[in-house]
């Protein structure tokens, strides 16, 4: 490659001048597929996943999502929801959550794994991440006490945790496993999906997912029991026959079981978009994994995001590390202006800083952790200083660079042309000047 004279940042030609696709993934490949299944739904008037207008109508669209899901993952037990966090709230139904109870997840992820744990009444406690930008085992171990009832796994952004040794930590604890395979839906760890790991997962079909219905969501699990709690807790504490024909032992259907849930059924309108869009999932890992790979290639030497296993990430975001959050701040800046989109892909943060966390707020006066019987402990000031740090100070090294299936090899090579400029040329003398 001949070598470029100058920076876009200092004045140069940028290497594109045209907008990148979007990064969006499975939503962006809508069309006749999903249309065809929507005036499914619309042409029987069945919006509603269990009965129609008349006695013989039987909707199918949100049980095919469980038997295709059932299918892709090679799990006993599948359930669609209205989103990832009413699947979280499932979860933590499913598994007796409750005050007096410890939930560990990562300081770095999403307001919901936070949420379910408080609304649950059970106490978050915090955990750092490492270079996987997923939680560090190291520290998952450190904080784990008695009352430590689950750990929940984040896989941030197609990446997978260190699932061996998190697992291998929680079965020696006897702490329950909750994959997050938000943003990692699809993909796999040593030959399995992730999500079938551990003990029970969730997933995520919102807009800016692997694939899309809007919202949407799903739980799924090898035990029984826990899919009878969840069942339970998604649709008001009942058991409706399709549910209860799933299992083997229909006690856990009893009336005598039910309990207060809610309303997180999926419509048949969003299930129709996943049908579709779960024929799609597939092409959009294998050509975000290609990308990635080239690009991987490519920067053969920069640093990038550790993964504990070669093969299975989503490849749906390329992270380069840096010495310094300086470095990572500066290169990213310049790639933008060369035209290359960088920077956060993700609205994920250190949750150990968001107001609501360090204000202790819960939805009800009084409620556990932090008020009534169960509000002695304090998952904001357990070694919270020291592992927010660590979490700012691993995220702040890393720059990213998004990956879409929308990509054509015009953007790959435009990305390649431009980090390699930027690599070259960032710290030269002659082009150092702001």
């Amino acid at each position: 490659m001949e070598k470029p004279a100058k920076l876009a940042l200092h004045g140069g030609t940028p290497v594109r001048t045209k907008p990148m696709p979007t990064d969006r993934l499975g939503v962006t490949l809508y069309g006749e597929e999903e249309l065809k299944e929507l005036a499914d739904v619309i042409a029987s008037k069945t919006p509603f996943r269990h009965y129609g207008p008349h006695p013989s109508d039987k909707p199918q669209k949100a049980a095919k999502v469980e038997a295709m899901t059932r299918e892709l993952l090679g799990t006993k037990y599948t359930l669609a929801v209205s989103s990832g966090s009413a699947a979280l709230s499932c979860v933590m139904a499913a598994l007796d959550v409750g005050p007096g109870d410890e939930v560990i997840i990562p300081a770095f992820g999403w307001y919901s794994d936070y949420n379910s744990v408080i609304a649950a009444g059970a106490l978050p406690v915090f955990a750092s991440i490492d270079d996987t930008l997923n939680m560090d085992p190291a520290d998952f171990e450190r904080k784990i006490t008695p009352r430590t009832k689950a750990v929940i796994v984040i896989h941030y952004q197609g990446g997978q945790a260190r699932l061996e040794e998190i697992v291998t930590i929680a079965r020696r604890n006897n702490v329950i496993v909750v994959e997050d395979c938000a943003q990692s839906f699809g993909g796999s760890y040593r030959g399995k999906r992730l999500g079938t790991y551990g003990d029970i997962a969730i997933a995520s079909f919102q807009f800016n997912k692997m694939i899309s219905c809007g919202e949407g969501g799903l739980v799924y699990t090898d035990s029984e029991t826990y899919f009878a709690k969840a069942v339970r807790c998604h649709d008001l504490g009942d058991m409706r026959p399709y549910f209860l024909e799933q299992l083997q032992d229909k006690s856990l259907g009893d009336p005598s079981l039910a309990f207060p849930g809610n309303q997180y059924r999926l419509s048949e309108l969003q299930a129709a978009v996943l049908v579709a869009q779960l024929g799609k999932l597939d092409g959009v890992l294998d050509v975000c994994r290609g990308y990635y790979g080239q690009l991987e290639r490519a920067f053969a030497g920069l640093h990038f995001r550790i993964r504990p296993v070669e093969e299975g990430h989503c490849g749906i975001t390329c992270f380069v590390q840096f010495a310094s959050a300086d470095e990572a701040r500066t290169f990213a800046k310049a790639l933008r202006a060369e035209g290359i989109a960088s920077g956060p892909t993700s609205a994920c943060k250190n949750l150990m800083e968001m107001p609501m966390v360090k204000l202790k707020k819960t939805p009800y006066r009084d409620m556990p952790p932090y008020g009534g019987e169960h509000g002695e402990h304090d998952p904001v000031d357990r070694d919270a200083e020291a592992t927010s740090k660590r979490t700012d100070e691993m995220l702040a090294r890393y720059m990213a660079i998004p990956i879409g299936p929308q990509y054509t090899q015009e953007e790959i090579d435009d990305i390649i042309t431009a980090v390699k400029k930027v690599d070259t040329l960032l710290y030269d003398k002659v082009n150092s000047t702001t």
